[in-house]
C-alpha cells in the first residue's frame, strides 16, 4: 500500500467555510498533499454546506443547525423524552446510507470525520458509528475511520447530565469502532481514554500509544515575511492587492467614521476575527475600544476607534450578538462624547472572494492582513478554546494580538515565547490598554513584536506539522494490527 493513493474522505457540516473546523480540513488537505504526496483528486468530502470544489457531496442531514439537531440539543439534558429516540434513529439511519453509497462511489479507504465526538454533529456521529459498526461486526475492515476530535461534550458543562435517551447514543460520540483518533490538545487525550474505559476497550494502551497523536492547530504564511525590514515609519504587513481596497467602505465603516467627524487616517482599528459565539468573550473587546480611546485622549490624540467582528454569528446562541450590540449601547450611554465604532461584517465575508449581482464579498482568512496593513491590533479574549486557529491565522499576517489567557492557551502556547499582551480571566487592565496602545503607536516596537511572532509560529506550527504527526498512525492503521 502507498500513502500516495490512499482515496481519502472527509466529513464535516461545514466544507471551506469560515469556522476553525473547515479551516483545519482545508491546512490538512494542503499539507497532506505537500508533504504526504497525496493527488489532490484523491480528496472527497461529505458535508451539509460546501464552497465550490471537487469531490464535494452534499446533504442536509449533516446541517448541525438542522430541526432535528436543535431538537437533540435542546433536550439533551431533558427528562422529557418523547419521540426523542425516534427522531435520533430515523435520521441517524439516514445518514448512515448517505454515507455508505458515498463511499462504495468513491472507493474511499480512510474516512476523516471531524468534530464527531461533539453533540452539535450529533446525528452524523450516529449516522457514522451505525455504517462503521454494521461493517465490523461483519468481519469488513474496510474503510478505516480516524476522527479529528476538535471538541465534546466532555468538555461543556451544558451537556453534562444527559438524559437516558441521549446516554444511549453517546457510544458513538466519537464511537469505539475508530481505527484512529487525532486531538488537537493533550488535555482531550485523557479525555479520549475516559470515553473508551466506559465500554471496556481491552487494548486501550496501545490504541492509545500507536494510533492517536495530538495534531495543533497551525498556521502558513503567506506572504514574504523574512525579507521585511524592522522601520520607525511603516508597520510590517502582508502587501495588499486592489481587491481588499474598498472592504472599509463596504462594510459601513468609512460613512460612520466621517458621520463623527474623522478621517480613516484617524481611526484606530481593532479586529475581533472569531465567530460571535458567547465563549469568544467580545464584550471584553467591546471594553478595550471604550479604555483605548481614553488612553488616545490623554495622550493628546483625539481617534475614532473602530472596532470590526469579522466572523459570522448564530452558533451556540443566536442572542450572543443582540447582547453585544446592547453592552456596546450601555457604554455609548455612559460615554455619549464617545467614538467607538462596533461593526459586524459578516454580511460582506465569506469564506471565499465574490461578487454576487453588484455586492462585494471578502475572503474572511485574509481580513487580518487588511487591519494589519492599517497598523490595528487583534482581540481575542476567549475564556474556552480547543487550541486557537483564528490566533495563530492573526499572526501569520502580520496583526499582533492581545489575548485572555484560556486554558489550553497556558498549557500549549505560551510557552513558546509568543508576545501576546494578555489578562488572566479578568476584566480590561490598565496594563493591557498600556500594552495595546504602545503597540498601535510605537510602530518600530511594534514591528519587532510582529516579526518575532512570525518567527516563532514559522518554527513551530508550520503544516508541515500535520503530514509528520499523521503519517505514522495512518501507516499503523494500514499495516499493523492492535
Amino acid at each position: 500500500m502507498k500513502l500516495s493513493e490512499l482515496r481519502i474522505g472527509i466529513i464535516h457540516s461545514l466544507i471551506g467555510k469560515n469556522d476553525g473546523v473547515s479551516i483545519v480540513i482545508d491546512q490538512t488537505v494542503k499539507a497532506m498533499s505537500k508533504y504526504m504526496k497525496i493527488n489532490i483528486g484523491n480528496f472527497f468530502f461529505l458535508a451539509a454546506h460546501s464552497s465550490p470544489r471537487f469531490n464535494a457531496h452534499t446533504d442536509d442531514v449533516f446541517w448541525h443547525k438542522s430541526d432535528a439537531h436543535k431538537e437533540i440539543l435542546t433536550n439533551f439534558n431533558n427528562e422529557n423524552t418523547e419521540g426523542l429516540d425516534e427522531l435520533i434513529h430515523k435520521n441517524a439511519l439516514y445518514a448512515k446510507n448517505v454515507i455508505k453509497k458515498w463511499v462504495d462511489e468513491n472507493y474511499i479507504d480512510l474516512i476523516i470525520a471531524h468534530n464527531t465526538s461533539h453533540p452539535y454533529n450529533f446525528i452524523t456521529a450516529v449516522g457514522l458509528g451505525y455504517y462503521i459498526e454494521e461493517l465490523r461486526d461483519q468481519g469488513i475492515i474496510w474503510p478505516k475511520l480516524m476522527v479529528w476530535w476538535h471538541d465534546s461534550y466532555f468538555e461543556r458543562a451544558i451537556f453534562s447530565n444527559p438524559n437516558p435517551v441521549i446516554h444511549k447514543y453517546l457510544k458513538y460520540l466519537p464511537g469505539t469502532y475508530v481505527d484512529s483518533i487525532a486531538f488537537i490538545n493533550n488535555k482531550q487525550v485523557e479525555l479520549g481514554k475516559k470515553v473508551f474505559r466506559q465500554y471496556n476497550n481491552i487494548k486501550l494502551d496501545k490504541f492509545f500509544e500507536t494510533r492517536t497523536t495530538v495534531i495543533p492547530n497551525t498556521a502558513d504564511i503567506p506572504w514574504e515575511w523574512e525579507k521585511a525590514q524592522v522601520g520607525k515609519e511603516q508597520c510590517i504587513a502582508p502587501p495588499q492587492d486592489n481587491y481588499n481596497q474598498s472592504f472599509i467602505h463596504d462594510i459601513g465603516l468609512e460613512q460612520q467614521v466621517k458621520s463623527r467627524g474623522f478621517s480613516i487616517a484617524d481611526t484606530v482599528f481593532l479586529l475581533q476575527h472569531t465567530r460571535v459565539v458567547p465563549r469568544k468573550k467580545i464584550e471584553l473587546a467591546i471594553d478595550l475600544a471604550f479604555e483605548l480611546e481614553k488612553k488616545f485622549k490623554k495622550s493628546g490624540k483625539d481617534k475614532c476607534i473602530a472596532l470590526i467582528v469579522s466572523g459570522h454569528s448564530g452558533d451556540e446562541q443566536n442572542a450572543y450578538q443582540h447582547h453585544l450590540r446592547e453592552h456596546y449601547s450601555e457604554k455609548c450611554k455612559a460615554a455619549p462624547q464617545s467614538n467607538v465604532i462596533l461593526i459586524f461584517g459578516e454580511n460582506n465575508i465569506l469564506s471565499h472572494r465574490d461578487i454576487i449581482v453588484d455586492k462585494k464579498y471578502y475572503k474572511f482568512a485574509e481580513i487580518p492582513s487588511v487591519i494589519a496593513a492599517r497598523g490595528g491590533l487583534g482581540t481575542y479574549f476567549s475564556d474556552v478554546e480547543g487550541f486557537g486557529n483564528n490566533l495563530l491565522e492573526m499572526i501569520s499576517l502580520g496583526l499582533p494580538a492581545v489575548i485572555n489567557k484560556y486554558e489550553i492557551y497556558k498549557e500549549e502556547i505560551e510557552k513558546f515565547g509568543f508576545i501576546l499582551p494578555a489578562i488572566d480571566n479578568t476584566g480590561i487592565t490598565k496594563e493591557l490598554v498600556d500594552q495595546s496602545y504602545r503597540l498601535l503607536t510605537d510602530m518600530e516596537y511594534r514591528n519587532r513584536v510582529v516579526l518575532h511572532n512570525l518567527k516563532i509560529l514559522k518554527e513551530n506550527f508550520d503544516h508541515e506539522i500535520i503530514a509528520g504527526k499523521l503519517k505514522p498512525i495512518i501507516l499503523n492503521m494500514f499495516m499493523r494490527t492492535l
